[in-house]
């Protein structure tokens, strides 16, 4: 099989790059101006909270489709904006970068790396898990009635670009169905074990399930899958801050996300990480300047013409601000927040929960609705009595919400299921 490696080894990287010393130094941050609370003070959520410029009164339960931005995030995007409008006539090419797309930016993809246990050069920059996503499907080498395995509970942005290949070059796409909600992991795994065919090539499924915030067993799936020599790509667009993910330890080839949601970056932010053992053979879809410098394979897939580097500074402080805080410490909230809607909901009569009850198997989203009503009556009447905005049947738990809010939920929740 003919890699990126192997193609047109003598053509030399493009003459357009800038020099790698000219970049944005992303080891400096406005988080490390900002006094953070001490973890043992009684009052540390509520103080956290003030850090977001959301107001008070009103409570945003949909992480799952965009993060609430905290006010340092927001500041050093619009600080770089202003300054790229206010000083362009600066710019001379020599010294900080004014725009994106041309620099490797090792600094920034380190600290994404840290996040998930990866190499820098395992990493790109993407604009979203859509980006990341259609990277793979297009960049991966497969034979026509190549098969992919994913679940029938995939977000568009993780599965059209399969569908477009399948519609273009005659692969196959195989839905697994999943059961709803998910019981225990052996029962995924085992649907999975039992739709593998000597045709499958791919598996690409979703760790978290967007549409009931069911957490799979993608660790075990991924083993199977190795033994196979089955490639494993994973959606981890809700996982990456809202629950641990350690790539190596997934043991998956493949790993993308928006960084928008969980992570509170701007929009526009998003990972793919690829193990280093297999990156050289995704063909570049959105080729630039860097587009075979397997000097650097994260570069190489990261570059796509210029970008907004505003964005990029955005990201570094919600890298930043996630860091200070602590991985560990804004998993367990979340997971508490998350546990704690939904044992108020499974006291409430006629009340339906569709994320799974396996504790291993849940995190920040839970998805449920009341039998006999709408998808989305509870949704307008929680904005409507107290301002409390979820998505549809979908209400997501994060650092800035509340048992309080909760609580509020859970009694207007309960008002609505004795009128239904």
């Amino acid at each position: 099989m003919t890699t990126r490696r192997d193609f047109l080894k003598s053509l030399t990287l493009s003459a357009f790059a800038l020099p790698l010393d000219m970049q944005w130094d992303f080891t400096k941050s406005k988080v490390d101006e900002i006094a953070f609370p001490s973890p043992d003070d009684p009052g540390y959520w509520k103080k956290i909270r003030k850090m977001f410029p959301m107001p008070e009164g009103k409570a945003f339960f949909n992480t799952g489709t965009l993060g609430a931005q905290p006010t340092v995030v927001l500041d050093s995007t619009i600080a770089h904006m202003k300054k790229v409008a206010t000083d362009i006539a600066e710019w001379d090419y020599k010294g900080d970068d004014w725009i994106s797309g041309y620099q490797p930016y090792s600094d920034l993809r380190a600290k994404v790396g840290r996040l998930i246990n990866a190499e820098t050069e395992e990493i790109a920059l993407t604009e979203n898990a859509t980006m990341a996503m259609n990277t793979i499907a297009h960049g991966l080498d497969l034979e026509a009635g190549a098969e992919v395995l994913m679940t029938d509970r995939e977000h568009s942005g993780g599965r059209s670009g399969w569908l477009v290949r399948e519609k273009r070059f005659g692969i196959k796409v195989a839905p697994v169905p999943l059961p709803e909600p998910c019981r225990d992991p052996e029962q995924i795994i085992d649907l999975f074990l039992k739709a593998i065919t000597p045709r499958t090539r791919v598996i690409a499924i979703s760790h978290l399930v967007t549409g009931t915030g069911s957490i799979l067993p993608v660790k075990e799936i991924c083993a199977e899958a190795k033994k196979r020599g089955i490639f494993t790509v994973l959606d981890g667009a809700q996982c990456v801050g809202q629950i641990p993910v350690d790539v190596k330890d997934i043991g998956c080839d493949a790993y993308f996300s928006s960084l928008h949601k969980w992570m509170l970056a701007p929009p526009g932010t998003g990972l793919l990480y690829i193990r280093k053992e297999r990156i050289a053979d995704i063909w570049t879809t959105f080729a630039s300047g860097q587009w075979d410098n397997h000097e650097d394979e994260g570069y190489r897939l990261s570059q796509r013409g210029t970008g907004n580097l505003s964005l990029l500074v955005g990201l570094s402080a919600a890298l930043d601000f996630h860091f200070r805080i602590g991985p560990e410490r804004i998993h367990r909230r979340i997971k508490f927040l998350g546990d704690y809607l939904r044992a108020g909901l499974r006291k409430i009569p006629k009340v339906e929960i569709q994320t799974s009850p396996h504790p291993d198997m849940c995190a920040g989203i839970t998805v449920y609705n009341i039998n006999g009503l709408e998808p989305g009556t509870i949704m307008d009447e929680l904005w409507d009595r107290k301002k409390i905005r979820i998505r549809g049947v979908r209400q997501s738990t994060h650092i800035y919400n509340s048992p309080t809010e909760i609580d509020t939920t859970l009694e207007i929740v309960h008002d609505m299921a004795n009128r239904s």
